[in-house]
Formats: C-alpha cells, sequence, structure tokens
C-alpha cells in the first residue's frame, strides 16, 4: 500500500505517523509546497493535558514536554472595563504551533516517512495517481485554489470581520476575550500564553472599523503599534509581533458535501475550516485524521474506507461547522450587545455557546471511536 499526503501541517502529520504505527510496512510519503523552516502563526490551543487526551496531538509525541505546553483552566471576558472570571469548563493546552509541526515532522521521520518540501509537484498541480493507491489532501485553505479535481472544490464563505494574528511577550496566564472601544469602533481580542515567553493575541474588528482607522493604508508596523495602543491596558507596554503571511483579512471557511473522490480524500482545514473563536481547528483535524486511520484499517479496501470515513467524518465537521459559524456571527455583531451592563453581555455570551446544536448520540458515538485507543 502507497500514500501521498500533501501537507506538512498537523492534520496530514498526524494522519501519516498514525497509519505508519497501525501498518508499517505502508510506504507513505509527505510533500509541502514551502520550505521546511516557514511554519505560520503563533500559538495554538488544545483539550487537555498530553498523553491524556487524545485529541490533542502532543499525546502523540514522545517528549510533549519538550514544548513547553501551557495549562489553562480559567476564562477572563473584559468588558466596558470590567473583567469577569469563569471557568473555562474543560483543562485547555496552548503550544507554539511552530514548535507542534516540526516535532510532528521529527515524529514522521523518526518512522521512516518522507517529508519532501519545496515540491514541485504542488507548482504543477498534477498528482501522480498511478503511483499511490490513496492521496490525501491535507493542504489546509490552500485546498481553495489547489484542490485538484472539481469534484473536491470546496464551498467557500468569508465572514464579515477582518481579523490579524499576532504574537506578543505579554504573559495571559487565562484564556482572555476583551471588547475594547476607540472612539465609534470596537476591537476584540482574543489572547492565551502558549510558552512562558509568548502569547497569542488576535484581533477581530468589523469591516467599517477596518476603513474608519484605515489600517489597511498602514504598514504591518504601523498596524501593530495602533492595535497595541487600544490594547495598551492589557499588553502593559509589551508590543504586537506581526509574522510574514499573516496580515489582516476575512475569515475563510471552506465546507464540503463530500471527503472523497476516487482514491483523493479531504482531511483537516482542506475538509472543513472552522473560526478561530470556539478554538477547534487542531483538535478536529486530529479527530478526523485518526478515523481515516481506522477506516483503512478495518475496512477490505479503500473504496470502502473512504466510504466508511465519510459516514463517520462527515457529520462530524459539518456539526463543527455548525457551532464555528454561530460563534462567529456573534462576534460579528457584538455592536448590537455592546450597550449591556457587563453582566447581561457575559450572559448573552454564555447564551451563544449554550445555543449551539446539541451533538446527536450517534455523532457522540462516532467522536468516541475516534479517539478510542
Amino acid at each position: 500500500m502507497k500514500v501521498l499526503v500533501i501537507g506538512a501541517g498537523p492534520a496530514g502529520l498526524v494522519f501519516a505517523s498514525q497509519l505508519k504505527q497501525a501498518r508499517p510496512q505502508w510506504a507513505i510519503d509527505i510533500v509541502e509546497k514551502s520550505d521546511g523552516q516557514d511554519v505560520l502563526g503563533w500559538g495554538v490551543v488544545l483539550p487537555g493535558r498530553p498523553g491524556q487526551h487524545p485529541a490533542n496531538p502532543l499525546s502523540y509525541l514522545d517528549a510533549p514536554e519538550k514544548l513547553n505546553p501551557q495549562f489553562l483552566e480559567d476564562f477572563k471576558l473584559v468588558h466596558h472595563n470590567e473583567p469577569s472570571l469563569m471557568s473555562t469548563g474543560v483543562l485547555l493546552c496552548g503550544v507554539e504551533r511552530r514548535g507542534l509541526v516540526h516535532a510532528l515532522r521529527d515524529k514522521c521521520r523518526s518512522q521512516g516517512i518522507s517529508i519532501r518540501f519545496e515540491s514541485p509537484l504542488l507548482e504543477h498541480g498534477e498528482l501522480p495517481l498511478a503511483d499511490y493507491d490513496l492521496v490525501v489532501l491535507a493542504n489546509g485553505v490552500n485546498h481553495k485554489t489547489s484542490h485538484f479535481t472539481e469534484a473536491l472544490a470546496p464551498q467557500v464563505d468569508y465572514g464579515r470581520n477582518k481579523y490579524i494574528w499576532y504574537g506578543t511577550s505579554q504573559l495571559f496566564d487565562q484564556m482572555n476575550l476583551v471588547f475594547r472601544t476607540h472612539g465609534k469602533d470596537i476591537f476584540i481580542a482574543h489572547a492565551y500564553k502558549y510558552s512562558d515567553t509568548m502569547s497569542t493575541f488576535v484581533v477581530e474588528c468589523s469591516e467599517e472599523t477596518y476603513v474608519r482607522a484605515r489600517l489597511g493604508e498602514m504598514s504591518d508596523e504601523a498596524s501593530a503599534e495602533f492595535v497595541a495602543k487600544v490594547f495598551q491596558a492589557e499588553l502593559g507596554g509589551h508590543g504586537l509581533v506581526n509574522q510574514p503571511g499573516l496580515g489582516w483579512r476575512n475569515f475563510m471557511t471552506l465546507s464540503h458535501d463530500r471527503c472523497h473522490d476516487g482514491k483523493l480524500v479531504l482531511l483537516g482545514d482542506a475538509l472543513q475550516s472552522g473560526h478561530f473563536s470556539i478554538g477547534h481547528g487542531t483538535t478536529m483535524a486530529v479527530v478526523v485524521a485518526q478515523l481515516l486511520v481506522k477506516a483503512l484499517c478495518t475496512e477490505a479496501d479503500v473504496p470502502a474506507a473512504l466510504r466508511s470515513f465519510e459516514e463517520r467524518a462527515l457529520p462530524l465537521v459539518q456539526l463543527f461547522r455548525g457551532h464555528a459559524d454561530n460563534s462567529r456571527v456573534w462576534f460579528e455583531t457584538v455592536d448590537e450587545r455592546m450597550h449591556l451592563s457587563s453582566a447581561e453581555f457575559v450572559q448573552s455570551f454564555d447564551a451563544r455557546r449554550k445555543s449551539l446544536p446539541p451533538m446527536p448520540e450517534a455523532l457522540a458515538q462516532n467522536l468516541r471511536y475516534a479517539l478510542q485507543r
């Protein structure tokens, strides 16, 4: 059995590593369009403790403590300068995305999996289908333009708000959600630490605010300085750091009505992306990767495995999209609630979570099946 994985991000790497562990005699290759050092992003948030929660990709590393994960149990919401503290309800784990990706790549290499960077294969958009029994498309939101087959062309939807993903040396010991008014405008920050020295700091605002503040006319440095002044109370003199390729943008949701076509199958954000406000992107990538591994290891052949995978995975990622879209819209319409008292505002935020569609028992069973070791 020969498997090609396109994309050396968390989804493709966890899938390749777990499949190689289950079927060591199978040949698995990974190709990636970027160079080996180019990993976008700051921190990501994951569920539970490594080794204890199977949806946490750190659980599949030999020494996850080397990545210095940060554990978060408290949530802090700031509205009208009034902080409200509450429990997250579950233990969360913040970790550097770059370190996570490099560690997963090292894990794959140690298992004998080939990873080729700056692959010309991805420049020409032609896949060597005759050379492989299965091709896994785990190329993230790049799948918008590099979907290789029209049958797997995604449905694309853009959110109304602009957002940008910063890093900062200010440490946030809780999951922070800060709503700041700046003149007529509203800015929202999502912040949490992911190491002993750095935190993620995601900022969003309406398109109208983005235009009025002339953020699109500023350099990256000037934009970061402007935003840092808006959130100076939280940042305490610490600056915001930008990364090339992570400028202001509208959140892009990729969706599909199917997971596979022939010997091609989708994984991770290439299958379904979801708004950062619910923090489940990497978690869902692990869940879906495990479903694909189990289908390939239990079904009689690849076509049967892909049918089984789609039956289990597609309803889960569609529910994930429903939760993410519900959350995104709440943030996009927050101006309608800024006049509320802080207590009422927290109630509205909590109601947003409680109004999410419940998980049917059949989907809960699929989730338990994915995470069962």
